[in-house]
C-alpha cells in the first residue's frame, strides 16, 4: 500500500510560497481528510478550474485557518449562511495538484481529482506563468492512526452525541460517521477501515437511503477507545467543541453523576449542547 508522500509538494512550496513555516505532515493529512469530506474539484464547461471548500458561516474560522497555513486562496462569504475557501490562481492550483496527486484516500475523490488534473494540465503551460504537467497517480493511500486524515474527515462528516433520557436514568453516548456507498479505500469499505483501525464499532444501513451506511461506536467502553486518537490528532473545526463536551460527559457518566438527581439536569443541558456547537 502507498502512504502519504509530500516531498514534491514541499519542494515546490518552498520555491513558490514565501513562507518558511511550510505546512507539516500532521496538518497536511488533516487537510486532505477534511477536503475529501467537504472539498470539491470543480471543472467548468468552459474549462475554468477551481478548488472549493464550503462551510457554514459560523465556522468560517476553519477556512481562514486553511488560507493562513497554505498561504494562498481566498475566503469568500457566500450568501447569508455559507462561506467558501476557493483557489483559482495557477500557482495555488499547481501546488494543490501536487499535494493531492497520489495522496488521496477515497476512490470517489480520486476519480473527481482525475478530471481536475486533466483540466489543469491543459491550462498549466498557457500564459506568462507556466508549470509542468502533473502525471495523474491513480493509487490511493491508506490512512493510519498515527496521521490526522481521520480527524480531518471527522471534522467534515463525523457526529458526537449524548442523550440522557427523561423517563428513566438511562443514557446513550454515540459517535457516528455516515457515508454513501462508493466510499472505498483501496479495495475496502472506508467504514470498514475505521472499524478495523479502532477495533470497535459496527456498520449499519441507514434508513435515509438504500445506499447510505454509517459507522457507529456506542457505550462507555467502546467510545473510550476513540480518546487516544482524537486527543492526539486534534479536530480543527468547531467540532472540537462538540468532542470536548462529549468527552467531558463521558467522564461524568463514568463517575455515575447521571444517577444523582441533583446533577442529572445539568448533565442534560450539557448533552443538548454537544451538537449545538454554534453557541
Amino acid at each position: 500500500m502507498e502512504y502519504f508522500n509530500f516531498d514534491k509538494f514541499i519542494e515546490k512550496y518552498k520555491l513558490l510560497v514565501l513562507n518558511v513555516n511550510y505546512p507539516k505532515f500532521d496538518w497536511l493529512t488533516w487537510f486532505i481528510g477534511f477536503s475529501e469530506g467537504d472539498g470539491s474539484f470543480i471543472v467548468a464547461k468552459r474549462g475554468d478550474i477551481s478548488f472549493v471548500i464550503v462551510q457554514d458561516r459560523r465556522d468560517i474560522q476553519v477556512l481562514y485557518m486553511i488560507q493562513k497555513v497554505l498561504g494562498f486562496g481566498k475566503v469568500i462569504k457566500q450568501g447569508v449562511t455559507t462561506s467558501r475557501y476557493i483557489v483559482q490562481d495557477k500557482r495555488g492550483l499547481y501546488l494543490l495538484s501536487l499535494l493531492f496527486n497520489g495522496n488521496l484516500v477515497t476512490k470517489r475523490k480520486n476519480w473527481s481529482f482525475k478530471s481536475f488534473n486533466l483540466a489543469f494540465n491543459k491550462y498549466s503551460n498557457k500564459g506568462n506563468l507556466q508549470f509542468e504537467a502533473i502525471a495523474f497517480n491513480p493509487l490511493t493511500v491508506k490512512p493510519r492512526l498515527d496521521d490526522s486524515w481521520i480527524a480531518g474527515f471527522v471534522d467534515s462528516e463525523g457526529c458526537f452525541s449524548v442523550t440522557l433520557y427523561s423517563k428513566h436514568n438511562g443514557y446513550n453516548i454515540i459517535f457516528d460517521l455516515a457515508q454513501q456507498s462508493g466510499f472505498e479505500i483501496n479495495d475496502e469499505s472506508g467504514l470498514e477501515l475505521l472499524q478495523n483501525l479502532f477495533k470497535v464499532g459496527k456498520i449499519y444501513k441507514h434508513n435515509l437511503g438504500k445506499n447510505i451506511y454509517y459507522y457507529r461506536v456506542s457505550g462507555l467502553s467502546d467510545t473510550s477507545r476513540l480518546f487516544t486518537y482524537f486527543d492526539k490528532h486534534k479536530l480543527r473545526s468547531k467540532k472540537l467543541k462538540s468532542y470536548l463536551l462529549w468527552r467531558n460527559l463521558h467522564f461524568k457518566i463514568s463517575n455515575k453523576e447521571h444517577l444523582d438527581s441533583t446533577l442529572r439536569p445539568s448533565l442534560k443541558v450539557l448533552a443538548s449542547k454537544v451538537n449545538n456547537i454554534w453557541d
